[in-house]
């Protein structure tokens, strides 16, 4: 009867030991709800800035009070969600120096795109004999054309 009993008991155990064996447990990783972005360049107040997760760019400038009358935003998404240690930067719009193509020195005509020694000094005669009435006129000098003009139009003045 002993062993009936030992041996019962020791089969209820292992039953019990063997179906609480393999249930699965689930740890769920606790994510932090805030995260810290900076910001810099044109913005009133560059800095570190603490923010909820999944915050817009937009949002982080709003925090930082606002962008400067210079800020360039054209090449920013202010829908993009931040990730943290995120560094955003507001750039500043570059004031671009028209070249008058009237009165411009050799070395300022080749700090324009596409324009080398060469094409520079056929300006410069070409402005010799002839003063340039209108923008459209360069592309009487050999070497300018259609597809060179656009690219230089919005950089040059009479």
């Amino acid at each position: 009867m002993k062993r009936t009993l030992l041996f019962f008991c020791l089969f209820i155990f292992f039953i019990f030991t063997c179906f609480n064996r393999y249930t699965p447990i689930t740890l769920q990783e606790a994510k932090p709800t805030l995260m810290q972005v900076e910001i810099k360049g044109a913005i009133r107040n560059p800095g570190v800035y603490t923010l909820k997760r999944n915050s817009s760019i937009s949002s982080l400038i709003q925090m930082s009070g606002g962008l400067l009358e210079n800020s360039d935003t054209s090449r920013i998404s202010f829908n993009y969600i931040l990730q943290d240690k995120d560094v955003v930067v507001i750039p500043e719009k570059q004031e671009v120096k028209l070249i008058s193509i009237n009165s411009a020195t050799l070395e300022e005509l080749q700090t324009l795109p596409g324009i080398g020694p060469a094409i520079a000094q056929r300006i410069m005669e070409y402005r010799k004999s002839n003063t340039f009435q209108s923008l459209e006129q360069i592309q009487n000098v050999k070497g300018i054309g259609p597809a060179m003009f656009n690219k230089i139009k919005d950089m040059i003045c009479l």
